[in-house]
């Protein structure tokens, strides 16, 4: 009897069905779509802006290396340091030169510029940071961890010891903006994902306004939970603990304070690691905030192997995706002043065009750069402003794009979890009368499978 050929050949593997994360290479082609890059693109403008009027309201109150002394110093240590640093700066000392201070969401945002771009490097890298982690080090460190760390741990507490009202009133402004434009884009990236449709950017923004409660309440939810048990704790810590025999008591059922504790410990992890998954449950589910939550709890700790390994291939590949857009972003402006600069010959300072006193050439790393004030004058001046907002219109396309993906992977990320929980398929999604779910001849897929 003949034996038989149980051979199969690689190109009749389902390889989106075999290994299901490849579904999160298809995020990057999500991302650059105009109509979601221009979505972020918005978004970044209007964060930075509303910066802007923050620190012209303000004014400059940041010492030099503030921040790096927050994070080099004890609380104690540091409040010090503070009080040293007004007592230099004080204006009846007239005889010696007042501290030249910064603005407080400049030197946040070159903060968290830095470590956004140490979070690059480091997952290009492959570099997460686990050993420091586990050495206890976890802030120190170069890698991943230690960029995210600094991002939203690092300074953000810095900005909370050192100027609060500031950190409250932009969070609102961030909190309430990404809310809307971060779910519109994930509701997009929704319909592209479970159907390869699409819907209009105008039909998104009219859903994420819809939803737009629901997407706001969603992480509060955890976080008044947590306050809650922290005031019941409080209580019980000033009824108990601050009289003799009842502290006695307060012992007796010191074991139900920890339960509390243990419940505000899990409410605040699982937010830490699910509030990425808020949005995508509401842009994808039409759901209330208290179900979104409970979905992103349920997948988080449910599968949190794959939400970890989720998690890491989106950042590595984000990671790439984004050098290969700053390459472009850096090649455009560098052949656009080199060609111009071909014909440009106008001397303004002896082997200096007036092209290169308007727009230096860019190096790669700082792309901005500094216009040659010094050797320009009227039109010249006027000229280099004009250039310089067109230079930073094409700039943020990188940060957009960071956006656009974050909002495009994240979406991929809780419908793969979804799956993986629920045994839901990726085409589940919820649709209203208005979502286009024609997608054009060059551009159908099948419903899930997003092209590499």
């Amino acid at each position: 009897m003949a034996e038989q050929d149980y051979r199969v050949s690689v190109e009749r593997i389902d390889w989106l069905a075999a290994l299901p994360f490849l579904r999160l290479f298809g995020a990057f082609r999500m991302a650059i779509q105009p109509g979601r890059l221009l979505l972020s693109l918005m978004l970044v403008l209007l964060l930075y802006l509303g910066g802007v009027a923050m620190d012209f309201a303000w004014g400059p109150r940041v010492y030099p290396n503030e921040v790096q002394a927050y994070a080099q110093k004890s609380d104690q240590r540091f409040e010090l340091w503070l009080e040293n640093m007004r007592a230099q700066d004080d204006p009846a000392q007239v005889d010696q030169t007042r501290i030249k201070k910064t603005y407080i969401f400049d030197t946040l945002l070159k903060q968290q510029i830095g470590a956004f771009e140490r979070l690059v490097v480091s997952a290009t890298a492959l570099d997460f940071g686990l050993a420091d982690l586990a050495s206890g080090r976890g802030a120190d460190s170069r890698g991943v961890i230690g960029a995210l760390a600094s991002m939203v741990v690092r300074t953000p507490g810095w900005l909370y010891a050192t100027h609060p009202g500031f950190m409250v009133l932009y969070l609102l402004y961030a909190f309430m903006l990404t809310a809307l434009v971060g779910g519109a884009v994930c509701r997009v990236a929704a319909i592209d994902a479970c159907r390869g449709g699409h819907t209009s950017t105008f039909a998104a923004l009219r859903y994420a306004l819809d939803h737009w409660a629901q997407f706001m309440i969603a992480p509060l939810i955890p976080l008044g939970l947590v306050v809650v048990i922290r005031l019941a704790l409080a209580i019980a810590g000033w009824v108990l603990f601050n009289l003799p025999v009842t502290d006695v008591i307060g012992a007796v059922f010191f074991g139900l304070f920890l339960l509390g504790g243990f419940l505000a410990a899990m409410l605040l992890i699982g937010l830490a690691l699910g509030v990425n998954l808020l949005l995508p449950a509401i842009a994808v589910e039409a759901t209330d905030a208290f179900d979104a939550v409970s979905r992103a709890y349920n997948y988080v700790v449910g599968r949190p192997w794959r939400y970890f390994f989720y998690s890491a291939v989106m950042i590595v590949y984000g990671a790439v995706t984004y050098m290969l857009i700053g390459l472009v972003v850096f090649s455009t402006i560098w052949i656009t002043q080199n060609c111009l600069g071909a014909a440009a010959v106008a001397e303004v300072a002896p082997g200096q065009t007036r092209l290169d006193a308007i727009l230096p050439a860019p190096q790669w790393g700082t792309m901005l750069s500094t216009p040659d004030w010094e050797h320009l004058s009227g039109s010249g001046m006027v000229a280099a402003a004009i250039v310089m907002v067109w230079i930073k219109l094409l700039i943020a396309i990188l940060p957009a794009f960071a956006l656009s993906y974050y909002f495009n992977a994240q979406t991929w990320v809780y419908l793969l979890l979804r799956k993986a929980a629920d045994r839901v398929g990726y085409d589940e999604v919820f649709l209203e009368p208005d979502d286009d779910e024609q997608a054009s001849a060059e551009d159908k897929v099948e419903p899930g499978d997003a092209p590499l």
